[in-house]
């Protein structure tokens, strides 16, 4: 894919993109009647729509074990190579619930507090890309925590067209760096630093790297830089028919070429607190 610097081409992917676009949420979810058996119409509309939209939306029946039927979906769509996270489990699972562990407490996910728009794993470096993740909710907090997501190539699509120099600069080797992350001495995470936008060697496709976060996150010292910054974040806070907002209830869940999302923060409730599984993985559905 020569999308960035072959007008042409960036042109035809771009009009197939917007044409194969679904705009409504509810088109976009798949009852799913046995997880441990998907049926070819059900797995046929899971990759349908990762493909049109790099996400799918799925419903689950009660199950005995719903870790188990997270896994085996998964799977099934060909998402085997796992990241093996701090907090996963041997499947590579992970149960995301806010935590009283304080180092575990570091890592937002683990607390109530608002996520700003990211990718998974944007802190890995390239031979670690987190492609894909799965999300099932177990339980629902009390109030909030509804998610917020776009496709990342529909995004770089909204960019280029609105701004071709802002996209451009996001394709820059060194635009984000994230420094390594040290615990009482030790290196627990490399230096990592690339583009925001770029093409996947291994499958070929326009991929993204992002955070808004601004704790141990640098960015590429240069006005370029700086201003496709402010046009991306300016961007994602608009609300635009591409924007999907959703409150993951029980037994729904989420996979995706891992688009660019955000959560608000939340209110548990102590008896039943907000619980969804993970799972990230080095594969694209």
């Amino acid at each position: 894919m020569s999308i960035f610097n072959k007008l042409d081409e960036y042109k035809y992917w771009r009009d197939e993109k917007l044409e194969m676009a679904v705009t409504s949420v509810d088109d976009c979810v798949v009852p799913i009647v046995d997880p441990f058996n998907l049926s070819h119409n059900e797995k046929e509309k899971l990759t349908e729509l990762c493909t049109r939209n790099n996400f799918a939306l799925f419903q689950l029946q009660k199950q005995e074990s719903y870790v188990d039927a997270f896994f085996k979906i998964n799977s099934q769509l060909g998402l085997t190579n796992y990241d093996k996270h701090l907090y996963s489990q041997d499947s590579g699972i992970a149960k995301i619930t806010q935590t009283n562990n304080q180092e575990q407490a570091e890592f937002i996910p683990y607390t109530n507090r608002r996520i700003g728009w990211h990718t998974d794993g944007y802190y890995n470096p390239p031979e670690q890309s987190i492609r894909s993740f799965a999300l099932l909710c177990i339980n629902k907090a009390a109030s909030g925590g509804k998610s917020t997501w776009i496709d990342h190539q529909i995004l770089y699509i909204l960019l280029r067209e609105n701004n071709p120099e802002a996209a451009h600069a996001l394709t820059h080797a060194r635009a984000m760096t994230i420094p390594e992350h040290i615990t009482n001495g030790v290196i627990r995470r490399q230096k990592s630093a690339g583009p925001i936008f770029f093409i996947d060697e291994k499958s070929g496709q326009l991929s993204m790297r992002y955070t808004q976060r601004k704790k141990n996150v640098q960015f590429l010292n240069s006005v370029e830089i700086k201003q496709a910054i402010e046009v991306l974040d300016n961007l994602l806070a608009t609300n635009s028919k591409y924007h999907f907002k959703l409150l993951l209830a029980p037994r729904q869940g989420i996979i995706c070429n891992n688009v660019i999302h955000k959560r608000e923060d939340f209110i548990d409730d102590p008896a039943v607190p907000r619980l969804l599984l993970r799972g990230r993985y080095f594969d694209r559905v």
